[in-house]
């Protein structure tokens, strides 16, 4: 029986059914990836048609548990053998994902810049709320007078934000991480990170946090250092429980 084999938005291939079991042991394939064969009603997580499949065969409870003990140790196995992300790739994404969002943010700037709102700046440096109130009033002041630049970078910007929302929440990628071919999943057994882990834990949480006067650089100076551990996992990496690993290739 042919398999079609997907996890998350990405179709990993079509396999038999001896690929999907020696590749359920190997940790290719996770027990949360979906498969579909010809006769399935619907998509099926490997975990389920295993399920199904020994209880049409008539298993023993002790054959069954064997095999709930097997699929416990794959996903272990896996969570432990899957690859990390080098260091290199995640530097280049984080300067990917830096690059695009501060490109419109400075012409934003440039283009909404006068001797007032100068003056304004100098004065609330070190006061980062403050700051943004006053680059959100000039903005709006700017977009009053249909400034056409300003205009186009606002959009640019918020279009680049919620693209990226959507990128962690789907594919636990950012632009730049999808560019440079890693992605954020659990931790504890490489499955997709989903909003809550990626988007709210992982970046949204530590960025408000990393704003605040004094500790924001404390703590972004934390995370370089963390990544130089073994597993490679940031702080945020910690609170969220997640990890940045290579995209598998599909087999």
């Amino acid at each position: 029986m042919k398999y079609h084999i997907a996890r998350g938005e990405q179709q990993l291939g079509t396999f038999n059914d001896l690929d999907v079991s020696s590749g359920m042991r190997e940790g290719r394939f996770l027990p949360t990836d979906l498969c579909w064969a010809e006769g399935m009603k619907e998509w099926q997580t490997l975990e389920e048609r295993m399920k199904a499949l020994s209880e049409e065969s008539g298993l023993s409870a002790s054959e069954t548990s064997s095999i709930s003990a097997l699929r416990e140790e794959v996903r272990q196995d896996h969570a432990k053998t899957i690859e990390l992300a080098s260091l290199g790739r995640r530097l280049a994404a984080r300067l990917i994902d830096w690059s695009l969002m501060l490109l419109p943010i400075i012409t934003l700037v440039m283009a909404m810049m006068d001797a007032a709102f100068e003056a304004e700046v100098q004065s609330l440096q070190g006061n980062p709320a403050a700051l943004m109130e006053a680059l959100q009033r000039q903005i709006q002041k700017a977009q009053g007078a249909g400034n056409p630049t300003v205009m186009a970078m606002s959009w640019l910007v918020v279009v680049l934000l919620l693209g990226n929302v959507i990128l962690l929440t789907v594919r636990g990628q950012s632009v730049g991480k999808l560019l440079t071919g890693i992605q954020i999943v659990r931790a504890s057994d490489g499955g997709r990170a989903g909003f809550v882990k990626a988007v709210l834990l992982r970046w949204f949480l530590f960025a408000m946090i990393e704003s605040i006067q004094f500790i924001g650089p404390v703590l972004t100076l934390a995370n370089i250092f963390m990544i130089f551990r073994q597993d490679r996992r940031c702080l945020h990496d910690l609170v969220a429980d997640t990890r940045v690993v290579k995209v598998p290739r599909p087999t």
